[in-house]
């Protein structure tokens, strides 16, 4: 048992250490600091929102900045005109299969 406590111990510790070292990680305080000096509408803009995930009771806020934002919408309405199509094609005359 000692054993085991000491091996989580020192993986916490390993992780704890990996996740502070890096210098290029800001913190969401830092993010939202370095916002304030930012241009409303710039695409460097942070937009934060409480978003519920798929299978979850309870949201998150999740922060991006508006040009993340933006990509992802491109990307999210590409993929449903793809889809789309694709639907289209395997079913033209709009019946089951």
């Amino acid at each position: 048992m000692p054993v085991t406590r000491i091996l989580v111990a020192a993986g916490l510790a390993a992780i704890m250490a990996a996740c502070a070292s890096d210098p290029d990680r800001m913190t969401m305080n830092d993010r939202v600091a370095a916002n304030a000096a930012v241009e409303p509408g710039s695409p460097d803009e942070l937009i934060c929102r409480s978003e519920r995930r798929t299978g979850e009771l309870i949201p998150r806020r999740v922060c991006m900045t508006r040009a993340e934002r933006d990509a992802l919408e491109r990307e999210a309405d590409e993929m449903f005109a793809e889809e789309s199509v694709r639907h289209l094609r395997i079913n033209p005359d709009g019946r089951g299969g």
